[in-house]
């Protein structure tokens, strides 16, 4: 018995635009992008989905300072530090 996965893969493959090597790459990019775009999605909703979470519960936002640093050339001999406040915990006055 042939490996299902196996016989899927053939099946795909023998569509017209999977035929040459270059639009199998350009594919395989294009998935990849996708999927770090579904991850940043992902990523920013459940840091909203936190503070929401947090908001309803009566508690506190608690934000941290983050620095970013770019070089300005490529020498390194300047550079530009951006700062921005990034949601750190939640915090709850106890009585």
């Amino acid at each position: 018995m042939a490996n299902p996965l196996s016989s899927l893969l053939r099946k795909i493959m023998k569509h017209s635009p999977l035929q040459s090597s270059a639009n199998r790459v350009i594919l395989t990019l294009v998935l990849i992008f996708a999927f770090i775009i579904v991850l940043f999605v992902y990523g920013g909703y459940r840091d909203n989905a936190l503070i929401t979470a947090c908001k309803e519960q009566g508690g506190t936002l608690v934000y941290r300072t983050q620095v970013q640093e770019f070089l300005d050339d490529g020498r390194g001999s300047g550079g530009i530090s951006q700062e921005f406040q990034v949601f750190d915990y939640c915090k709850f006055d106890s009585k």
